[in-house]
C-alpha cells in the first residue's frame, strides 16, 4: 500500500491494487459526515482525464475504484495510480467542488400508510407520530454515500436519530419499486422489486433505474437528495411503475 498527500496537511490518500482489475484509492481525514469534498474532487479530476482502459469508476464513502481493462490499461498500475495522484495533488487548488457542481435531486414520496407500510410501526417505535415522522424525515437534505445492493440502489445518510430504525430481522420476500426506506443512519429507495429488509415509510412515483437510459440510474455518490411528501391522489397520476400483484 501506497501514501501520498500534500505535505503537513491532510487528506492523506492510500493506494492499494484490487486483483489483477483494478486500483483503490483511499482517503482518511480523521471524523467526518459523509462523502469527503476532496474524494468528490479527485473524482472529478480523473473524468476529465479520460484515461484509456478504464472500465468503471465506483465512489463510495471514503473510496474511489477504478476498474480497468487489463488488456489495454498501464502495465504498471502502481505506478500509474501513484503518478495520478502526484498529478492530483499538484493542482488540487484548482479542483475543489464548489456548491454549483453538487446536484441536488427532490424526489416526491407518498407517506400514504397504504404505501409506507412499516410506517405506523415505525412512528410508534420512534416515540412520535406519524406527521412528526414524515417532517424528520423530508425536512433533510440526504447526501448519497454509494450505490449497491442493486442496480441504482443509493445509500443516503445521516438518517435524524429520532427516527433511525434497525433493518427487519426477517427480509420481506417482496418490497416494491419506489419503497422509501430506512435502516439505521441511512435512507433509500428501492430501484426494482426485490426482497428487502429495511423500515419502509413512503414510496415514489419516480423511476430510480432504467436499465435502457444512457445514465442507467438517477442517482449517483456526492448528490444531495431533498423528499417532498404528495399526496396519495398525485402518487397515483405520476407513478411510472409495473406494479406486480
Amino acid at each position: 500500500m501506497v501514501s501520498l498527500g500534500m505535505q503537513n496537511q491532510r487528506p492523506l490518500f492510500q493506494i492499494q491494487l484490487l486483483g489483477d482489475h483494478a486500483i483503490v484509492f483511499k482517503i482518511t481525514t480523521g471524523g467526518r459526515d459523509g462523502i469527503d469534498q476532496q474524494l468528490l474532487a479527485f473524482n472529478a479530476f480523473i473524468e476529465n482525464e479520460t484515461i484509456k482502459g478504464v472500465k468503471d469508476m465506483i465512489l463510495a464513502y471514503d473510496t474511489l475504484t477504478l476498474v480497468y481493462d487489463i488488456l489495454i490499461f498501464d502495465a504498471n498500475p502502481y505506478l500509474f495510480a501513484s503518478q495520478l495522484l502526484e498529478k492530483y495533488i499538484a493542482v488540487s487548488a484548482s479542483m475543489q467542488p464548489s456548491k454549483a457542481t453538487i446536484r441536488l435531486i427532490e424526489i416526491p414520496v407518498c407517506y400514504d400508510p397504504c404505501l409506507g407500510i412499516d410506517l405506523q410501526d415505525a412512528a410508534k417505535a420512534s416515540n412520535c407520530s406519524i406527521e412528526a415522522l414524515i417532517q424528520l424525515h423530508s425536512e433533510k437534505v440526504y447526501t448519497v454515500y454509494c450505490l449497491g445492493f442493486l442496480p441504482g440502489f443509493a445509500y443516503m445518510g445521516d438518517v435524524p436519530k429520532a427516527i433511525q430504525l434497525p433493518r427487519h430481522p426477517s427480509p420481506r420476500a417482496k418490497v416494491l419499486a419506489g419503497s422509501v426506506g430506512i435502516a439505521g443512519k441511512q435512507t433509500g429507495i428501492y430501484p426494482m422489486t426485490s426482497p428487502g429488509g429495511w423500515q419502509i415509510i413512503g414510496r415514489t412515483p419516480l423511476k430510480i433505474f432504467e436499465p435502457h437510459s444512457a445514465t442507467l440510474t438517477l442517482f449517483k455518490a456526492g448528490d444531495q437528495v431533498k423528499f417532498n411528501p404528495i399526496h396519495l391522489e398525485l402518487f397515483h397520476q405520476l407513478n411510472a411503475h409495473e406494479d406486480v400483484d
